[in-house]
């Protein structure tokens, strides 16, 4: 591994990240996605089916998991 390849570097302060890209690594407007309560995979909300739990709504894999 080439050192111009490294992005984190522990700092004596305790800081870690001297370089981290933004974003998130879910794609889509506003991380359009959720976790399986079930399987717990993200995927897409459309791909989801609400159940509900103890009173409120949980969201499952509409396929199966």
């Amino acid at each position: 591994m080439k050192d111009d390849e490294v992005k984190t570097k522990v700092r004596p302060g305790g800081l870690r990240y001297e370089s981290k890209s933004g974003g998130t690594d879910f794609p889509g407007p506003y991380g359009g996605t959720m976790s399986c309560f079930v399987c717990g995979r993200h995927v897409a909300r459309s791909r989801l089916v609400a159940f509900r739990l103890a009173t409120g709504l949980q969201y499952r894999c509409r396929d199966g998991c």
